[in-house]
């Protein structure tokens, strides 16, 4: 799938910038709201996992019907990951702390884009758009969890090392334009999932172990943006 959005943004781009009626569009935006959902409902099914967060992109459109336009698109996403605080507790004849270690989020969604502009008798033009692509995503989520007997020796430390991987992109708005100044609000999901390599350590018996494993996951946001758009 993501080779065949790859080449229609490619073609699109390629055969559309010999015709007239071109538009660049250059936008930045924050999300108002950040919704997460987890495939599997593991423990890591919080719905503030990806935090909101800010967004710049470019696109190129043209014109192929009357008031109808398609291209491809880039954007740079940036959000927070929820990382929990860190914790600890002393049992009877042990301590357990739970350690954490996050980072951003950083998606690149690469995608092909349709807008339809509502043209009328004043300068003020409403669109609905639609968008369909593939997300580059990025991102670390590490954590420790450690059990550590009254003589010191941790007994059990579990090193879990996740990192974010790519998926697909879609998205639907609608918006104003005004002189080349655009205000628009978007509907966006980013399918991603968090690939595991969990580290055992058992200081019984002074082994460690591997385990794999992924969680699938999507975001879902709620993005105002305002741009400005160059037609030539």
């Amino acid at each position: 799938m993501k080779k065949v959005i790859f080449v229609l943004a490619v073609l699109s781009l390629s055969s559309l910038a010999l015709a007239e009626k071109n538009v660049i569009e250059i936008r930045g935006g924050y999300d108002l709201s950040s919704r997460t959902k987890f495939k599997d409902g593991d423990d890591s099914d919080s719905k503030k996992f990806v935090k909101n967060g800010f967004h710049l992109g470019a696109e190129y459109r043209r014109e192929i019907l009357t008031n109808f336009q398609i291209g491809a698109g880039l954007e740079y996403r940036l959000s927070k990951l929820d990382q929990p605080s860190d914790y600890s507790a002393k049992g009877l004849y042990y301590t357990f702390s739970d350690t954490y270690n996050y980072g951003d989020l950083t998606s690149v969604p690469l995608y092909i884009t349709a807008r339809y502009n509502f043209k009328n008798s004043t300068e003020f033009t409403p669109y609905v758009k639609a968008n369909l692509g593939y997300a580059i995503n990025s991102g670390k989520v590490d954590g420790i969890t450690k059990y550590t007997n009254f003589s010191g020796v941790d007994t059990d430390v579990r090193d879990y090392k996740r990192k974010l991987k790519n998926g697909m992109f879609y998205g639907i708005g609608t918006g104003v334009e005004y002189k080349n100044f655009l205000v628009d609000l978007s509907y966006d999901i980013t399918y991603s999932k968090l690939d595991t390599q969990a580290y055992i350590y058992d200081g019984y018996y002074n082994t460690t172990t591997q385990e794999n494993f992924e969680s699938k996951f999507n975001t879902q946001k709620l993005t105002l943006s305002l741009g400005y758009q160059f037609n030539f």
